[in-house]
């Protein structure tokens, strides 16, 4: 998976983070609208499939009840759990189901024939299992937002971004590292 793809899967999640961060009620309803149109359109040509799309649909959906639509101060005040804890739960169950969300993304770049090779599912859901880890990271930094407030808003999307950071270096530089890995092992046959 490369990590222009990558970005792109999560378009929709990154966008509400960076619309959101304005600190207002109303950049805050700006992030849902456009991350929800982002995954509608995502959906429609493609770009974005699989649980990480559905969570994103589920959670947008509910967002865009519960915030833009009825102002509920606690959903507000807890979106940010709830956002890292969707994803965590998505990439649970894509794992669960024996589906990793990170399979149908690295069907793009891996020949077909390679696809139910041992070796490639496991990536997939080594991949995926990472990014469980990360999301389940930003869902704990979350959680402790409100118990250090001292630290500041920025502090903790700081650690969060490093977080995903980490994340997509780890991703990229695993899909090289397999990449190289197939590479080498079809020019010893």
């Amino acid at each position: 998976m490369d990590t222009l793809k990558l970005l792109l899967a999560f378009a929709p999640w990154i966008a509400f983070w960076i619309i959101s961060a304005g600190h207002s009620m109303v950049c805050l309803q700006i992030g849902i609208c456009v991350a929800a149109a982002l995954v509608i359109v995502m959906g429609i040509t493609k770009l974005h499939r699989g649980l990480l799309m559905w969570a994103g649909v589920v959670f947008f959906a509910f967002a865009l009840v519960t915030v833009v639509l009825l102002k509920n101060l606690w959903i507000i005040q807890h979106l940010g759990i709830l956002a890292s804890g969707t994803l965590f739960m998505a990439t649970l169950l894509s794992i669960a189901i024996g589906q990793p969300f990170t399979e149908s993304y690295a069907r793009d770049h891996v020949p077909k024939e390679l696809w139910d090779s041992p070796p490639f599912i496991r990536s997939c859901y080594t991949v995926t299992g990472v990014w469980g880890l990360i999301f389940l990271a930003n869902t704990l930094v979350n959680v402790a937002k409100p118990y250090h407030p001292d630290l500041g808003e920025w502090f903790f999307r700081g650690v969060e971004f490093c977080i995903l950071v980490s994340g997509v270096v780890f991703t990229t530089v695993y899909s090289n590292l397999m990449r190289k890995k197939r590479a080498s092992a079809a020019r010893s046959v």
